[in-house]
């Protein structure tokens, strides 16, 4: 079990994405510039009105892409790894901290048939959206530990999915859950309100840009 600061928004990091953040509390600086300056992992919990999601992903500050004046700072940030809360603790510091212990899949085996389908779904919608420019992915060629993750970056998925998605434990398990949420979604693809949500999702980068 380890302690690492916590972040809590209302976005859901995946493992190997990277998210473009605006830090402005003065806590939240606090947490980055120390995680910064020491090569530091913290972790971003999704935060609902329900309260603090348990399964987390850990990430580092990849890139500084700007800082102002008063301290707030434009920045990017690299998903690692999941995790789940054990303690909060308050007070310590400004930012809240928590131990935390690792949470990894239970099958780590992949079912190649069920990536490409998922993959094949995908780039079905990613053509069917005229208005917004969506790559892509080449099943051959897919540059990631887990591809459900990648996949589910830009998959319309609401936030209470993408969390629920972050808690499964298994791969082709998470393949499947995509695979039929795509399935769903291709023949609405031309409404406004699921063209919207994918738009939202927007602030996930691509790896290559860092």
């Amino acid at each position: 079990m380890i302690k690492i600061g916590i972040f809590p928004l209302n976005v859901i990091l995946f493992p190997e994405s990277v998210y473009p953040l605006h830090i402005f509390e003065e806590r939240y600086k606090q947490l980055i510039n120390e995680c910064y300056t020491n090569n530091l992992e913290f972790g971003i919990n999704y935060i609902s009105p329900a309260g603090i999601s348990e399964v987390g992903c850990s990430a580092m500050v990849s890139q500084v892409l700007k800082k102002y004046p008063d301290g707030k700072m434009d920045i990017i940030v690299q998903g690692i790894s999941r995790y789940r809360l054990n303690r909060i603790w308050q007070g310590q510091e400004l930012y809240y901290s928590a131990d935390v212990e690792p949470f990894a899949d239970d099958d780590y085996g992949v079912d190649f048939g069920l990536m490409e389908e998922a993959v094949r779904l995908y780039n079905k919608i990613a053509e069917g959206i005229t208005s917004l420019k969506i790559d892509k992915i080449d099943p051959n060629n897919i540059d990631a530990k887990f591809p459900s993750f990648l996949i589910a970056q830009k998959a319309g998925l609401t936030p209470e999915q993408k969390q629920s998605l972050l808690e499964i434990r298994s791969e082709n398990l998470r393949l499947e859950t995509l695979s039929k949420h795509l399935r769903k979604v291709q023949p609405l693809i031309k409404r406004a309100e699921v063209i919207s949500n994918i738009i939202k999702n927007d602030g996930y980068l691509k790896n290559d840009i860092i």
